[in-house]
């Protein structure tokens, strides 16, 4: 009798065991999801802070980073889902208003975003940094008043900030207001000259103006301070292989940065492919042009869509033993 006593108490105390291994305290699970997010284990995370919510439904934090987790999978819809639900369990937070803006964004859906931007700066007014972020919103809605009147705000909120200097300078530029974008982003390397992306910014501006001379020198600026950033190598190969100043090409140096460029999205985006097709063209290696074209616009048919009709257009002129020539134009109309 004693000894089918105790088999029956370790028998019961497997069973419990058991049971509290699958009802873990919520906050146990929450340290244990950073864990695998640290990882970057995100399946792991979500299956984890599902199980949070199983146990607590009204923890927002766990629906926070489950979202997050979710959006790291490309999941969007299931990361707005639990972006609301913490909104619906906090609606004082701005913090789920902020990342559901982020994911309405990467949708483009940019009056959705830009709606949550206006929540969250109605919960924290003085933050530039959302400011910036409604600003470019309104900017990809082609809303240009209301993006300068952002960037504006923004600048007098935080006039230290480069961002909101580089931001509002890149706009100028796309208004033609060719002084008022330079005078920006002088400001903002006065505030840090080293920070890469006003001198990415200043390039553009300088290229659609038609001084690619000092397009490419700030382009240098950006692989100097940015070595890692593939697109300042995509851009300067770009523009060494296509502008139509001849004292500018310079394909077989255009190959060397295509090359770069490419190297740094393992040769899987289409438009480095495109670029590095177009350096060969302009260096006359024919049959590398078509190759690296014709992958371009294979790649391109699902990621970039859009691109596929001037893709297979360029590829038309490799096969015809013709480079191709852009001149650089600002995606708005100039202001009159």
């Amino acid at each position: 009798m004693m000894k089918r006593l105790a088999h029956l108490a370790l028998a019961l105390a497997l069973t419990f065991g058991a049971h509290a291994a699958i009802q873990r305290d919520p906050t146990d699970l929450l340290i244990s999801s950073r864990e695998a997010f640290e990882k970057k284990d995100y399946d792991k995370a979500a299956k984890l802070l599902t199980d949070a919510i199983e146990g607590n439904p009204k923890l927002t934090p766990a629906y926070i980073l489950r979202g997050l987790a979710y959006a790291a999978k490309d999941r969007l819809d299931d990361a707005l889902t639990d972006f609301s639900k913490a909104i619906t369990l906090t609606p004082t937070d701005e913090r789920p208003f902020m990342l559901r803006a982020a994911v309405y964004q990467q949708k483009k859906d940019y009056d959705k975003a830009a709606a949550d931007y206006t929540q969250a700066l109605n919960r924290r007014p003085d933050d530039a940094g959302l400011m910036l972020d409604r600003g470019l919103c309104y900017a990809a809605d082609e809303k240009e008043d209301k993006a300068l009147a952002d960037f504006d705000h923004a600048v007098q909120t935080d006039p230290k900030n480069a961002r909101a200097w580089q931001l509002r300078g890149s706009l100028y530029s796309q208004k033609g207001e060719k002084e008022k974008a330079l005078a920006d982003f002088k400001e903002a390397i006065a505030i840090d000259a080293n920070d890469p992306a006003t001198y990415l910014f200043r390039s553009q501006h300088y290229l659609i103006e038609n001084e690619p001379e000092k397009g490419l020198a700030d382009l240098e600026e950006v692989m100097r301070r940015a070595p890692d950033y593939s697109g300042a190598a995509n851009d300067y190969a770009w523009t060494l292989a296509t502008n139509p100043k001849d004292s500018i090409r310079d394909g077989h140096k255009a190959v060397e940065y295509a090359k770069k460029a490419c190297h740094g999205t393992d040769y899987k985006y289409a438009r480095s492919l495109d670029t590095l097709a177009a350096a060969h063209a302009e260096a006359g290696e024919w049959d590398d042009a078509v190759k690296w074209q014709t992958e371009a616009a294979t790649l391109a048919e699902k990621s970039h869509p859009e691109d596929v009709k001037g893709m297979k257009e360029r590829l038309t002129l490799y096969k015809e033993k013709k480079p191709f020539r852009e001149i650089p134009k600002r995606e708005k109309k100039e202001k009159k």
